[in-house]
């Protein structure tokens, strides 16, 4: 996908969130290890029941959430930088230099902000698979299809995507075993390009800023 976004629009880009491959604009750094999907083990289908029921809880209790991110792109080259979450529908991702660019979710839009090249590209959030990620009340029997739920010892993972098909590609998010905290995710697009976003140092339940998921145009 990183060759591709040479050519494709921002809207294009924007739909596929939370792709965000943006270490094309900059010198990609040594390549690093992709995010490890956990190992398939059997589940019943209780089990995998009662673990979709489990996981939308544990998402649903954090309703505030900060920390820093690696993402590493289809090419393998790492991006660095600071999120913060607020459950239902807000998140801000800005990068570390040098790349230039801002990813803001109000609740109804996400705005991508390009402070070198001074624009913002915009799209509905409904339109991006970080609808799915900030819902507040989850559903996986309706909100999303389940396509694969894989485990470990120490991590499970559970691949979801539009049930319309009108998003794009497919993303796995995977979790903890032990108490559920989201660890990271993989989003893969249609052509089979996967981009892996690790959450670190994360805090939750944190009092933020809200004017950090604030959408402005370079003017205001």
């Amino acid at each position: 996908m990183m060759n591709l976004l040479t050519t494709l629009s921002a809207a294009t880009f924007l739909a596929g969130l939370p792709l965000a491959p943006f270490a094309l604009q900059t010198p990609a750094p040594a390549p690093v290890p992709q995010v490890a999907a956990p190992t398939i083990a059997p589940m019943t289908q209780a089990e995998r029941t009662k673990l979709l029921a489990d996981v939308s809880v544990a998402l649903a209790k954090v309703k505030t959430a900060r920390g820093v991110f690696e993402q590493v792109s289809p090419d393998g080259s790492l991006s660095t930088g600071k999120f913060a979450l607020s459950r239902p529908g807000k998140i801000r991702f800005e990068y570390d230099d040098p790349v230039p660019l801002l990813i803001v979710a109000d609740g109804t839009t996400v705005a991508m902000k390009d402070t070198e090249l001074e624009t913002v590209d915009r799209i509905p959030l409904s339109a991006t698979p970080l609808s799915l990620l900030l819902d507040d009340k989850l559903d996986f029997g309706s909100e999303a299809e389940v396509l694969d739920i894989v485990r470990s010892d120490t991590q499970f993972g559970v691949t979801i995507a539009d049930p319309n098909g009108e998003i794009d590609g497919e993303l796995q998010l995977i979790f903890s075993a032990d108490d559920l905290e989201l660890d990271s995710w993989v989003a893969t697009d249609s052509g089979g390009n996967s981009t892996n976003v690790k959450l670190l140092n994360v805090q939750t339940g944190k009092r933020l800023n809200p004017r950090l998921f604030i959408n402005s145009n370079f003017e205001e």
